[in-house]
């Protein structure tokens, strides 16, 4: 009951435009929602918290953790509704450590979640305005294709070709890195195989 209560002003907080006091007291109180252990109520904060990424991302900001806690949730829903909340908050100053976390995640993350994860990923990092220097985004690609290779599109690493084409000093960086991946990958990952022979020549 407290909790119905609770939301339904959160609602009301966030209708009052002009109010920033409050409806920062209202997304914080959504944070808390996040981390209910009921689904329902998990769910239906990750639908309030995207309406206030409209009104006030900054506020949102602050409980990106809680945000990212959630695209970890055994219920599907809840794990997508995260996720896009999460492909929305990235920037120019967290891009490093969100990728980090998605990419981790990657590795011990169900098959049935792997490609729209792995998708959110490769169109993160494919920004240019969200890739710092080459060869980060070469380095997180790497390591995508690495844990998801088979769910990696083929624009995906066509663009990756591309941009090591036109980084020569990156290229001898870049085939030692293909090489111990290949090795390591190979069987579980056709990508590889189509990679580096297009990079060679």
């Amino acid at each position: 009951m407290q909790n119905a209560i609770l939301y339904e002003c959160v609602q009301t907080i966030m209708s009052i435009e002009e109010n920033g006091g409050l409806r920062v007291l209202a997304i914080n109180i959504l944070g808390k929602f996040l981390s209910n252990r009921d689904n329902n109520i998990r769910f239906l904060s990750t639908v309030l918290v995207s309406e206030a990424l409209t009104v006030d991302s900054k506020a949102v900001q602050r409980h990106r953790a809680t945000i990212l806690e959630c695209v970890k949730d055994s219920d599907a829903s809840i794990q997508r509704r995260a996720l896009e909340l999460i492909y929305l908050l990235v920037n120019v100053n967290n891009v490093k450590p969100l990728a980090k976390e998605l990419i981790e995640y990657l590795e011990v993350r169900e098959q049935d979640f792997k490609g729209v994860l792995t998708a959110k990923i490769c169109s993160i990092e494919r920004s240019k305005l969200f890739a710092p220097e080459k060869i980060w985004y070469i380095d997180q690609m790497l390591k995508v294709l690495s844990e998801a290779g088979n769910y990696v599109k083929d624009d995906v690493w066509h663009a990756l070709i591309v941009v090591i084409t036109n980084a020569p000093d990156l290229h001898g960086y870049t085939v030692r890195a293909l090489y111990r991946a290949l090795h390591t990958y190979s069987e579980r990952h056709s990508c590889f195989c189509q990679i580096f022979p297009n990079l060679i020549l």
